[in-house]
This record gives structure tokens, C-alpha cells and sequence, in this order.
């Protein structure tokens, strides 16, 4: 009877490891081709185009590298673990915040592309013509967006659809204005000049109430990276004043929860003053 439970529990045992890792293996499958379709996305929209294919193995091998080094160094697993898990996702949110940088220099150059878009339409250019000619004279992100509208056309694109294809690529407020009032104008014919140039007016007030909003935050972004790097400043303080009592931190196991409840609490605070702020911090 004896070893009949016994072998009932190994059974159990092994049935569970491997569907825990049937589960595992498939759930990193999918993470795997969603990291690597997002960030080739990513890439596109910065104008990088090259292969992703051994991104997925490039960032285990930086994750575990710096945990195996820090391991060694510190003899703390979980604090190798926990930044070897932040290295890990660490390009992904550098990538984002510059595709979100990328996206605001855009949004900051379209008062200037209407403007001088209005210009031109009244010397007498057409809006395709105007178009070329400020893209060779603007400078990134805008020369590339505006450049790849005119290469569509050039491929037999449609001017509603090339315009469209730029408001998926730069989703944003401002851009979803300008798209829609060239495409609304170039259907009905109606004096496109003096409607951009009401829109050039209607773009920069709000972009000086939005720069206001952001100085006004200003105080709000500070306070966030003060009590953020507080911790870390007051655990390199104590490792010089008192470094026999610091290093329980890392040897015990007690001390290692710690460590981990503070790292578990000040991601939970990034997150939350980012929804306060509704920005970056």
C-alpha cells in the first residue's frame, strides 16, 4: 500500500513538472514572438530596419550575464534575480520612450510644416509639390514621415490613404487634425491655405498650454525621483556607516524578503505616480 502511494505521488510529481513546463515553454513562445513583433514594429517606426531575429536570445544572454556577475559579487540570489529581470526589460522601455520621444519632436514640427505648407499653396504650388519641397528642407522625424507619403503616391497610393497610413504611424491628436482637415479640404475644395493656417494658430496654443501643464509637473516629476532614489541612497549610506548590519541584507534570507518587498514597493510607486502624472517620471 505503502508503495503504491509512493508511486501515485512520483506519478503526480511528474505530471505536474511537465505541465508546468509545457505551460512555461509555451507561454515563453508566445512572450518571445510578441517581444519581437513589437520591437521590430518599434524599429520601423524609428526608421531601423534590421533583423530581430536573435533579439530574444541576445536579451537572456545580457539578463543571465548580469545576474550570474552579480551573484558573484554579492552572493545575493535574489538581488542578482530581480536585476537580472529589470536588464532584461530594459531595452524594450528605452525602445518605447524613444519611439514616445520621436513622436513629440513630430507633434512639435507641425506648426511649422502648416505654415509653410500654407505658404506655398498660396504662391500657386500644389499640395504635392509643397510637400516635396518641404521635405527637403525639414529635418527627422517630419523629412522621413512626410517622405515616405510622397514615395506612396509615387507607388500609386492614393493621397486619402497615404495620409491615413501616417496617422497609424504617428497616433496622435495632432496629427489625426491635420490628416483629416488635407483630406477633408482636398475632397471639397476649399481654400486649404487659410484652414491651415487657423489650424498652425489653434497647434501652438496648445502646445504652450501642454508645455505649461509640464512645468507646472515639473515639482510632481522631481518629488518622484527623489523619494525613488531615496532607498537606494540611504542602503549606499548605511553600507559605509554600518556595513556588517547591511550585509544580513544579503546573506539571510529575512533580509532578502526585504529587499525584494522594496523593490516590489518602489515599482508599485513608479507605476502609480505615473498615473497620477499621466507622463513619464
Amino acid at each position: 500500500m505503502n508503495t503504491l502511494a509512493l508511486l501515485s505521488a512520483c506519478l503526480s510529481i511528474c505530471m505536474g513538472v511537465w505541465l508546468g513546463q509545457s505551460l512555461f515553454f509555451q507561454a515563453s513562445q508566445h512572450y518571445r514572438r510578441r517581444v519581437t513583433e513589437q520591437t521590430r514594429a518599434e524599429l520601423s517606426d524609428l526608421f531601423v530596419f534590421i533583423d530581430t531575429t536573435h533579439l530574444w536570445p541576445a536579451l537572456v544572454c545580457v539578463s543571465v550575464g548580469v545576474s550570474t556577475l552579480l551573484w558573484l559579487v554579492t552572493q545575493s540570489v535574489l538581488f542578482a534575480v530581480c536585476v537580472g529581470g529589470v536588464s532584461f526589460i530594459l531595452p524594450r522601455i528605452m525602445l518605447s520612450r524613444a519611439v514616445r520621444k520621436r513622436q513629440q519632436r513630430f507633434d512639435l514640427q507641425l506648426p511649422e510644416l502648416l505654415l509653410s505648407l500654407s505658404g506655398a499653396l498660396r504662391a500657386g504650388a500644389g499640395l504635392s509639390v509643397a510637400l516635396k519641397h518641404i521635405v527637403q528642407d525639414a529635418s527627422p522625424p517630419l523629412s522621413q514621415e512626410l517622405g515616405l507619403v510622397l514615395r506612396e503616391q509615387r507607388m500609386g497610393v492614393e493621397l486619402t490613404q497615404a495620409l491615413n497610413n501616417l496617422y497609424q504611424r504617428m497616433p496622435s491628436e495632432s496629427v489625426e487634425l491635420v490628416t483629416t482637415m488635407l483630406i477633408v479640404a482636398t475632397r471639397s475644395g476649399a481654400s486649404l491655405a487659410d484652414l491651415l493656417e487657423r489650424l498652425c494658430t489653434n497647434l501652438r496654443a496648445r502646445q504652450h498650454l501642454e508645455r505649461k501643464v509640464e512645468v507646472m509637473t515639473t515639482q510632481g516629476k522631481m518629488q518622484a525621483w527623489v523619494m525613488g532614489a531615496l532607498p537606494a541612497v540611504l542602503l549606499l549610506v548605511l553600507c559605509q556607516v554600518d556595513p556588517l548590519s547591511v550585509q544580513l541584507l544579503h546573506s539571510t534570507s529575512v533580509g532578502q524578503a526585504v529587499l525584494a518587498t522594496i523593490f516590489t514597493l518602489e515599482c508599485l510607486g513608479v507605476y502609480v505616480l505615473r498615473r497620477i502624472l499621466a507622463i513619464d517620471v
